[in-house]
């Protein structure tokens, strides 16, 4: 017999498109006219408590939707997410990192002038290019 539970999956079916979006209208935010009001819903509002009583656990599940991600713009939405919930806080969480630097990269890889750059984000690949990280 099946048991039931309360137990909700940890995001959405459809997680991976949300964060597709979010990465494009975060990208482009001006011109893109992507309504994220959907997203910010769904997740930014659904997930907050989440992301707060459990960081690393959220971080890995966030890694897991976007480890597939073959256009860069979900893990670029993802690396967004981050900064929203955490803001500094994340560059000096180590389950964040590979999630930051992942936004970096997404950038980087499509060699996006540095005014693209959000002041953290230049910070972080400074650093990394220093070799300090």
């Amino acid at each position: 017999m099946r048991r039931f539970t309360n137990k909700q999956p940890r995001f959405p079916a459809d997680m991976l498109q949300l964060l597709d979006l979010f990465g494009r209208s975060e990208l482009s935010v001006h011109t893109s006219g992507i309504d994220t009001s959907d997203f910010i819903q769904r997740v930014m509002v659904a997930y907050y408590e989440y992301s707060q009583s459990d960081p690393d656990g959220f971080l890995a599940d966030l890694r897991a939707v976007v480890a597939g991600d073959e256009g860069g713009f979900a893990t670029y939405g993802a690396a967004r997410l981050v900064w929203e919930y955490y803001g500094e806080e994340s560059l000096r969480m180590p389950a964040a990192a590979p999630l930051v630097d992942a936004g970096i990269d997404f950038k980087v890889a499509r060699n996006l002038p540095g005014m693209m750059f959000a002041p953290y984000e230049q910070w972080r690949l400074d650093e990394r290019r220093a070799g300090s990280a």
